[in-house]
């Protein structure tokens, strides 16, 4: 069975690429309705300011495996299968 997935057109410096959004009806924040795919949408409006605002910093993701109020952990690498074009650093 496929899973759910959409893909997200997004402008950027090195023109426009399509970003799968796998799981986008997931609810992240239960007590406003949040979906992951809110947050992507959120993303992209915000993403020029957002990496302005973070001095093209490193950062590192955190991640909450069952919902916002389960257990998090910060990634540090790339997730399987992440684009060509994400970078990374030691």
């Amino acid at each position: 069975m496929a899973s759910e997935a959409t893909v997200l057109s997004v402008d950027g410096p090195h023109g426009t690429r399509d970003v799968r959004i796998s799981s986008p009806s997931r609810v992240l924040w239960p007590d406003l309705g949040i979906t992951k795919l809110d947050l992507a949408k959120y993303l992209v409006e915000v993403g020029e300011a957002f990496v302005a605002a973070n001095g093209d910093r490193p950062l590192a993701l955190q991640r909450f495996k069952d919902g916002i109020d389960g257990e998090q952990f910060f990634s540090k690498n790339p997730p399987k299968g992440a684009p060509d074009y994400i970078r990374s650093c030691p």
